[in-house]
């Protein structure tokens, strides 16, 4: 019988050993067993604007794409006044809502680089998995002392690169991170991996795997790929 501490939900075990593997086996499918994250600003000693992970967080880029577009639309209006398309009328309403969209994620790009700002705690093993269904990166945290029979504690969904590279400026498949912020459910918390930061999607999710529905979530990272 397999040790006392570990889920299992069909065939599959929830536990380090078992997602450690799952989580290399999906990093040679996906080429990403030695990822090279790309240079960014340093969220601790510039604005949070400049960093480029905040950037995306803060839907800065397509913002400034709908503004351009109503430029442009400005232009057309003032050389021909006599043949507006009637497309340019929904510009102020479609700019509007992208506005809204884009003050809401600001906000939430402010406050994870505050957290990001914040003293991490002690270093903690984590696993990169994806999901089997959507390909979303997941990054899953045990603790310290209960070696490989460890079940998972937590997990935070990890931000998408650039549609041209998904799985870019992910980290590597295995290793050691550092949390900043208050590790309870929902909330921003920001994990330090070495000198980077690998900035988060969602809030983070406290586990227990007594509720049958976060063990199969757990169950559902760990297929190979």
């Amino acid at each position: 019988m397999r040790a006392h501490n570990e889920v299992r939900t069909g065939s599959v075990g929830v536990d380090y050993r078992e997602m450690a593997e799952a989580a290399v086996s999906q990093a040679a499918y996906r080429r990403l067993e030695a990822p090279e994250w790309r240079r960014e600003a340093d969220v601790r000693r510039t604005f949070w604007w400049r960093v480029r992970g905040l950037q995306r967080a803060g839907r800065l880029l397509p913002l400034a794409g709908v503004l351009a577009l109503d430029g442009l639309a400005v232009v057309a209006s003032l050389e021909r006044p006599d043949n507006i398309p009637f497309w340019v009328f929904l510009l102020p309403i479609v700019t509007l809502c992208w506005a809204a969209v884009t003050a809401s994620s600001c906000l939430r790009a402010w406050r994870m680089a505050r957290v990001a700002r914040a003293e991490p705690g002690p270093g903690v093993p984590y696993l990169l998995l994806h999901s089997y269904t959507s390909g979303a990166p997941w990054l899953v945290f045990f603790h310290e002392d209960e070696g490989m029979d460890a079940e998972p504690a937590g997990a935070l969904p990890l931000s998408y690169g650039p549609d041209r590279d998904l799985y870019r400026d992910l980290p590597a498949p295995v290793g050691e991170a550092r949390l900043s912020g208050t590790l309870r459910g929902g909330e921003i918390v920001v994990p330090w991996i070495g000198n980077r930061v690998a900035w988060p999607a969602g809030g983070y999710r406290e586990l227990d795997l007594t509720d049958p529905h976060q063990a199969r979530s757990m169950a559902e990272l760990v297929r190979p790929e």
